[in-house]
């Protein structure tokens, strides 16, 4: 249920455990920009402590960064078969996690970007 729900979102950028991955529908791939894994820190610090307009800022950096770490061409089959396969892998907790951060941004998705 969580790979449909990604492949049909924009990209965003989650942590699972130490590593932070770009999921969405037109990307699976680990993140090492410190700059963009700094957004995520500051966002959920930012989202924990309600403090707004922060919040939004940081969520639209990180959807930017998450739109420059597109490749093109975009092959759908691959990003569905790495999803499918990180979301396979991954422990109970992990999993939990991650949809717990994929619910924040569904909610902030639909706070600043309108939808």
């Amino acid at each position: 249920m969580l790979t449909e729900k990604l492949l049909k979102s924009p990209g965003f950028l989650y942590q699972i455990g130490s590593t932070y991955y770009y999921l969405g529908k037109w990307i699976c791939k680990e993140c090492a920009d410190t700059d963009a894994t700094d957004c995520v820190m500051m966002y959920h610090m930012c989202r924990g402590g309600r403090e707004e307009p922060d919040t939004g800022m940081y969520f639209n950096k990180i959807r930017a960064y998450s739109d420059f770490a597109l490749e093109v061409p975009c092959n759908p089959a691959k990003t569905k078969s790495d999803i499918t396969a990180l979301i396979g892998g991954l422990s109970d907790s992990a999993l939990d996690t991650l949809m717990r951060e994929f619910q924040c941004f569904e909610e902030d998705y639909a706070k600043y970007c309108g939808n």
